[in-house]
């Protein structure tokens, strides 16, 4: 139904400017070459000759190309998904204004400390352990816990799991035989409860599975916020969800990662230390009376020229509606278009805060942990980190108010490798040593097979669906969760971060109701003597490049670059046609008015 619905769309848009420049073939005035003097309804004289095609491009530079350059790129982010997503802050202009919003709410230049400030404009990374990750013979990995799976939920039709930060499980061979029995221990409050075991052949999957969860919405403030501000780069989500294109995103020093392993940006309220390289040089700096870690210094800029073009843009169209009261909107309404560059005026102007408020990273930063470690001693190489994860020796007692750590809490399991099958077992000390056979995802069972998994989970009848179709579904083993990346110590919330979540939405609602404010007092609403298709054309660009621009900012969350270009085409297809009717209405207007002076 989509691809009908935009050819209709583009015929349309084809139909209607035919017929408009067949309309506009004849020139409201007649123009001689050397001009015509025109007065105006208040008195004064006004100079107006034939509009060249330069005056034509410098409008279109100056109002609407000079908005697109003056959006922010992102910490590392390649030449072509810059390109394509400034194209499409020119085809949608509030494609933009989620992005300048999300650098006023995270306002990292406020932040203080350099490694938070650039964790705030996702400006840092770390290593985690990928869906493909397997274990190596021997390995012992602490944090492990055995869960239900959804898919497992939605055969068996029960509902009871294990919670994932408050519990984890213990395993002993029943003294009857068969399957072995699980035992829930809930850490804050010593719980034992013994539940019938679902493991059928001690099989289980293997899944990592992220410590850090995001926090809660604390009220309808921060709902709106999550929904209405915050894009994909800066949405507070699992790191498995949020990973880096290491191929294609600039990361500052050396990056080759061991296979299983991946990239992803540090979230905002985790806390990262400074990362002395040799202990000893700290060692040295304590005997000299130095107790304190050296600060860390990030390469960063305000970027200066894109400040200016958010100045110059701002200007321009604040020109173009001071010369639009008079003339224009007596002959086309409030289809005159020097009002067309409204919408681009407030991005830019919300831009040229986020500019000023957040500072703009050329690279993305490396962060150590044991992860990292860990991948290293698999043939991984990773060099320039500027900070770690892990709490330095000399500070394991230090906490600032509100700060709380959080470890991986669970079994330790030790993974063995026999006749090709991967084995593992609990390896916590006195406890009981029963083997359970793990099924990993290149075994038995693909990638996309365990991810369906997990997505069955939501809807049973679909499940049964497939069922009926004669097609198997994914396995119902029990999943044997490892943790995908190390501890960490959260952050407690900045103390003017409430206030800029409502300067974030109150910004929002004066781009969206502001441009409409200004066309009631400056046109009244009049139609004069514009056309009902340029008012429609006009229409359709202001109302549908606040809707569309939600949309389309979702391109920032695209990877590769064969799928950059993908949705650019499809954006192109979708969302173009309003603004190309747009852009012909304010040529065809300027080449019938002329350009015009005051005398």
């Amino acid at each position: 139904m989509a691809i009908p619905c935009i050819l209709q769309q583009w015929v349309t848009t084809t139909i209607l400017l035919g017929v408009i420049g067949q309309g506009g073939a004849t020139p409201i005035l007649h123009h001689r070459s050397n001009g015509t003097i025109t007065t105006e309804s208040d008195g004064s004289e006004i100079w107006c000759e034939s509009s060249e095609w330069y005056d034509v491009l410098w409008f279109w530079f100056a109002n609407f190309l000079l908005h697109a350059l003056s959006v922010r790129s992102l910490p590392g982010e390649s030449w072509i998904s810059s390109t394509v997503f400034k194209f499409c802050c020119l085809l949608v202009p509030y494609t933009g204004v989620r992005r300048g919003l999300c650098l006023i709410l995270r306002a990292s230049n406020l932040a203080g400390d350099d490694l938070r400030a650039a964790a705030r404009a996702n400006a840092l990374c770390m290593v985690i352990r990928g869906p493909e990750w397997r274990p190596r013979d021997g390995q012992v990995v602490d944090g492990c816990s055995i869960e239900t799976s959804k898919a497992q939920k939605c055969r068996r039709r029960k509902k009871w799991r294990t919670s994932p930060n408050k519990s984890f499980v213990r395993t002993r061979q029943s003294e009857k035989g068969g399957d072995p029995e699980i035992t829930i221990v809930d850490t804050n409050h010593s719980d034992v409860t013994p539940v019938q075991s679902p493991i059928r052949g001690n099989e289980v999957t293997l899944k990592t599975k992220d410590l850090y969860v995001p926090p809660p919405d604390r009220g309808f403030i921060d709902k709106l916020t999550r929904w209405l501000i915050e894009t994909h780069r800066f949405h507070s989500q699992s790191p498995t969800a949020n990973t880096v294109d290491h191929l294609n995103v600039k990361i500052h020093g050396v990056c080759q990662l061991a296979p299983g392993y991946a990239l992803s940006y540090i979230p905002e309220d985790m806390k990262v230390y400074s990362h002395i390289k040799h202990q000893r040089s700290l060692s040295i700096s304590r005997l000299l009376g130095v107790n304190h870690t050296p600060d860390i210094k990030l390469a960063s800029t305000h970027d200066v020229p894109r400040i200016l073009f958010s100045i110059i843009q701002t200007v321009m169209g604040g020109y173009s509606l001071y010369k639009a009261r008079g003339t224009q909107i007596e002959r086309y309404g409030y289809a005159a278009y020097g009002l067309t560059v409204l919408p681009y005026m407030m991005v830019s102007v919300i831009n040229l805060i986020g500019s000023l408020l957040s500072s703009e990273y050329e690279t993305v930063y490396l962060v150590h942990s044991a992860i990292m470690d860990e991948m290293k001693l698999r043939g991984g190489l990773c060099d320039g980190v500027v900070g770690t994860l892990e709490r330095p020796y000399h500070q394991t007692d230090v906490y600032i108010d509100g700060e709380r750590e959080t470890r991986p809490q669970g079994q330790t399991n030790e993974f063995t490798y026999s006749g090709g099958e991967l084995h593992c077992h609990d390896a916590t000390d006195g406890s009981p040593k029963v083997e359970l056979q793990v099924s990993a995802a290149n075994d038995k069972h693909s990638v996309k097979d365990i991810w369906l998994a997990q997505k069955w989970g939501h809807s049973c009848q679909a499940a049964r669906k497939r069922r009926k179709k004669g097609e198997e579904g994914p396995p119902a083993n029990p999943l044997l969760c490892v943790p995908s990346h190390s501890g960490f110590t959260r952050l407690s919330p900045l103390w003017y971060q409430d206030w800029l979540k409502g300067l974030t939405i109150l910004l929002l609602m004066l781009a969206l109701g502001l441009p409409y404010v200004i066309i009631a007092v400056l046109s009244g609403w009049k139609v004069n003597n514009s056309t009902d298709t340029q008012r429609t054309f006009v229409t359709n660009w202001y109302i549908c490049g606040q809707i569309q621009g939600y949309a389309v900012s979702m391109v920032e969350g695209v990877d590769g670059k064969k799928n950059v270009m993908k949705s650019f085409i499809i954006i192109f297809l979708t969302y173009g046609s309003y603004s190309i009717m747009g852009f012909y209405v304010v040529v065809q207007e300027m080449l019938q008015m002329g350009t015009c002076k005051a005398l």
